[in-house]
């Protein structure tokens, strides 16, 4: 079990910076993926798949489009997760051009999410710690 006494060190916000804080979010899609009907008894075409799977994601994450993306890892009917900086449409649309998405291997759930990232966090309270 994860230690929590850090926490202790670090300031308490009051009600004024609860409110900056909630100020700060911004909207993000959030992309679940999960298994396809597609068949996977071709390991070769898996293994193309998948490369051509991680190259659009890359893609994705270069262009600033996508920022954290990555696999469940544990045995779940949920495969893979992605945070996407975009509208729900936008997301669905980069989310669906992926081949493991085009091929069936991969079903696409959008849904709009929102958040303060913790560097944002960092930023605004540096004063506090």
């Amino acid at each position: 079990m994860a230690s929590t006494g850090f926490l202790d060190k670090l300031p308490t916000l009051d009600p004024e910076a609860i409110h900056k804080m909630i100020g700060l979010a911004e909207e993000y899609a959030m992309v679940i993926l999960r298994k396809g009907p597609a068949s996977r008894e071709d390991k070769e075409r898996n293994e193309c798949l998948q490369l051509a799977h991680l190259q659009h994601l890359a893609k994705l994450q270069l262009s600033g489009k996508l920022i954290l993306n990555g696999p469940v890892l544990q045995e779940h009917e949920i495969l893979g997760v992605s945070i996407y900086a975009a509208s729900v449409e936008e997301a669905r649309e980069l989310a669906e051009a992926d081949p493991k998405v085009v091929e069936g291997y991969l079903t696409v759930e959008v849904i709009p999410w929102m958040a303060v990232s913790s560097e944002e966090m960092i930023r605004a309270f540096k004063n506090l710690l």
